[in-house]
C-alpha cells in the first residue's frame, strides 16, 4: 500500500509541474466566472442532453434547445468517479493533433439557451469543471457562440468507461434532441463499464484503504487548495483539494486493487 501511494503521489507531482502558461488548462476561464448577460448559451453533451436531468433534476427551463456541433474537439471520459460504481463521467477536450476519425475531431450535442442566474447555478453545481466560450453551429449552419464545461484529465485517472446508467442518459438525450444519427451510433457503440462483483474481503480492504489514502493525499490537497484560499475563494480551494484527493485515490486503485479485483473503471477482468 504505501509503494502505491507513492507512486500515486509521485505522478501527480509530475503532472503538475508540466503545467504552463500556454497549456489549454492555462487558457480556460475559471468555472466561477460571472456571465453579465441576461442569458447564455449552454453547450451540452453529456447527462444535460436528457431532459429528464436537465429540466427534472437541474429544473432548468431553457427557452430554446438547438441540435449543434462543436467541431475541433472531441468527447471524453475522464471525469472521476467512484471505482467499481460510476467510473467516469463526460468531457469535451480539445481535439488531439494527430486526431483523424471523424468524431476524434468534432462532438455533437445541444445548445440550451438558458438565464445568466440558471448558468451560474449550473457552474456551481458542476464542482470541478473549467468554462469554456466556444464556436459551435447548427445542422442548419447558423454559427453560435456558446459556453461549456471541460475538465482536465488527471494523471492517475486519465480515462476510464462510464456506467450504463450514465450512458443511457446521453443516448436518450441524443435521440430526445435528434441529433446527427452518426452521432446516435457513435454513442451506442461506446463500451459502458460492468461492475465487477466484490468480495467481502475486497471490499473489507477497499474501506479500510480509505484513511491512509486521505492521509497520502493530504499535502497535494492542501497545495492545491493555497491559491483559492490566498484569493479568498473557500469554494475553489475546496474543489480543487477534493480533485487532488480524487486523483491520488485512482491512483492507488490502479496499483494496488485493481491488478487483484479488476479495472475500477475498466472491464478487465481478474483470472
Amino acid at each position: 500500500m504505501a509503494s502505491s501511494l507513492a507512486r500515486a503521489m509521485a505522478a501527480r507531482s509530475a503532472s503538475t509541474s508540466r503545467v504552463s502558461s500556454s497549456s489549454p488548462r492555462a487558457r480556460r476561464v475559471v468555472a466561477r466566472a460571472v456571465v453579465d448577460d441576461d442569458t447564455v448559451l449552454y453547450f451540452a453533451y453529456g447527462s444535460n442532453m436528457n431532459v429528464d436531468t436537465f429540466q427534472g433534476m437541474r429544473a432548468m427551463k431553457p427557452t430554446r434547445s438547438s441540435a449543434v456541433v462543436l467541431r475541433g474537439y472531441e468527447l471524453v471520459f475522464n471525469v472521476p468517479g467512484l471505482p467499481y460504481v460510476e467510473p467516469a463521467f463526460a468531457s469535451v477536450r480539445e481535439a488531439r493533433a494527430d486526431a483523424s476519425g471523424r468524431f476524434e475531431l468534432e462532438c455533437h450535442g445541444v445548445a440550451h439557451e438558458i438565464t445568466s442566474d440558471e448558468w451560474e447555478y449550473l457552474v456551481r453545481t458542476e464542482g470541478s469543471y473549467d468554462v469554456l466560450d466556444v464556436r459551435c453551429e447548427t445542422y442548419e449552419g447558423e454559427a453560435l457562440t456558446c459556453r461549456t464545461l471541460s475538465h482536465r484529465t488527471l494523471p492517475n485517472f486519465g480515462e476510464q468507461l462510464a456506467s450504463a446508467r450514465y450512458m443511457t442518459l446521453l443516448r436518450d438525450g441524443a435521440r430526445y434532441h435528434g441529433l446527427d444519427a452518426d452521432w446516435i451510433e457513435y454513442l451506442d457503440g461506446i463500451e459502458a463499464y460492468e461492475p465487477v462483483e466484490l468480495d467481502l474481503m475486497q471490499r473489507a480492504a477497499l474501506g479500510a484503504s480509505v484513511g491512509p489514502t486521505l492521509l497520502a493525499a493530504a499535502p497535494a490537497a492542501a497545495s492545491a487548495a493555497a491559491s483559492g484560499l490566498a484569493a479568498g475563494d473557500g469554494r475553489k480551494a475546496l474543489i480543487d483539494a477534493f480533485v487532488e484527493t480524487q486523483d491520488v485515490l485512482w491512483g492507488v486503485n490502479n496499483t494496488f486493487f485493481a491488478p487483484w479485483m479488476g479495472g475500477g473503471g475498466q472491464n478487465s477482468r481478474r483470472k
